[in-house]
């Protein structure tokens, strides 16, 4: 300091006292320009904060829609719940279908990765992964009755195994990951024999806290009119045994065929003549889909499309009820459900009446969703 004070002032004055001076004058104009400027860069820097809160938060509320997973097996009354579900994404802003995983049932698992890939590609949804499950019950089950044809979907023609190629992850696997992955949001909707959920459960038990919500098509509330077994529920009873034992009721609920068969039994002239008119390519697949279902029955009656809409829309449903649930396992009783709806310990939530009008609505807003946005 002594020499520049010197060399700029040529000695006329004091340098200790020039010292001082300057300090104070560096000081003066720390106070006068620098804080403005200090508070100018705060002001600034707090405004691109909050404009990049506000973008992230705007991209995460977008991208936060809950996430969907369909466990299937592989029929045309699967290729409505999936449809549905590809449907209600896009026109509704529906949870987002994040994967399908398959199972033995309706046909064989081959056939149901060929039935993914057929459904997927109608609905111009290839960027869907496919993870391959289970391919037989765990211990016994029953076989298929190929109640929708051979192929599952009204044996319309050979179709060829298509280039799909599916996820390296089994299916329990995958589910497993896909439950961290999306913790909190995922919802599974399970409209098959449940042995890819009870796999997935008995290699992880918290795999089922993790999810926002599993909704399972199986099963039946027995009484005069519903002596027998369901369909997915005895293709594996033990599977059905472990996912209703690690249930709760926050988590878990059950849409049972008897109560699809009690309160959403519709006329099969309404499924032809007024939903199956809906000139859309998904609807003519679905009733090509149909083909040989549709005449062995006088009613529309089927689990997977009206379990995957209350998913989709609880309000559809009149009545949750309690129960403590569970399945006969052994002698000439096994399959047959068991519920308990006073029981102190409920295990999970069962959909026990539902909005038949309300329901048809809701089918019709959804297939025609697309001729809608056309007009």
């Amino acid at each position: 300091m002594e020499v520049v004070c010197r060399v700029l002032f040529f000695e006329f004055f004091d340098c200790d006292k020039q010292k001082e001076e300057i300090m104070i004058s560096s000081k003066k104009l720390l106070v006068y320009i620098g804080v403005p400027l200090i508070a100018l860069i705060v002001v600034v820097g707090t405004a691109i904060g909050l404009i990049f809160f506000y973008k992230n938060r705007e991209a995460a509320s977008v991208d936060g829609r809950k996430k969907l997973v369909i466990d299937h097996d592989g029929g045309a009354d699967d290729a409505f719940a999936i449809t549905m579900s590809l449907l209600y994404e896009k026109y509704f802003d529906g949870p987002n279908v994040v994967g399908l995983t398959t199972t033995y049932g309706n046909v064989n698992l081959s056939q149901v990765v060929i039935n993914s890939d057929r459904i997927l590609t109608l609905a111009d949804r290839q960027d869907i992964p496919i993870y391959v499950g289970a391919h037989r019950s765990l211990i016994s089950g029953i076989v298929s009755d190929y109640y929708f044809g051979q192929d599952g979907l009204g044996d319309n023609g050979y179709f060829a195994p298509a280039p799909i190629q599916p996820q390296e992850e089994p299916a329990p696997v995958a589910l497993l990951q896909l439950s961290k992955k999306y913790e909190g949001e995922l919802i599974i909707v399970a409209v098959g024999p449940l042995t890819n959920l009870a796999l997935a459960v008995s290699m992880d038990p918290e795999f089922i806290g993790r999810l926002a919500h599993l909704y399972v098509g199986a099963g039946h509330i027995q009484g005069k009119d519903h002596p027998s077994p369901e369909f997915n529920a005895q293709m594996d009873p033990e599977a059905y045994h472990i996912v209703a034992n690690n249930s709760n009721v926050d988590k878990v609920t059950f849409v049972p065929f008897s109560q699809v068969y009690d309160n959403l039994n519709i006329a099969l002239d309404w499924r032809i003549n007024v939903m199956g008119k809906i000139q859309t390519p998904i609807m003519e697949a679905l009733n090509s889909f149909e083909r040989i279902s549709l005449p062995k029955e006088p009613y529309w009656t089927q689990l997977d499309p009206a379990t995957t809409a209350i998913a989709l829309n609880n309000s559809l449903v009149d009545e949750f009820k309690y129960s403590r649930n569970d399945i006969i396992l052994e002698g000439s009783e096994r399959g047959i459900n068991t519920n308990d709806f006073s029981s102190a310990n409920p295990n999970i939530r069962v959909a026990y009446s539902s909005k038949m009008e309300k329901y048809k609505k809701f089918l019709l807003d959804v297939y025609s969703a697309e001729l809608q946005t056309q007009r």
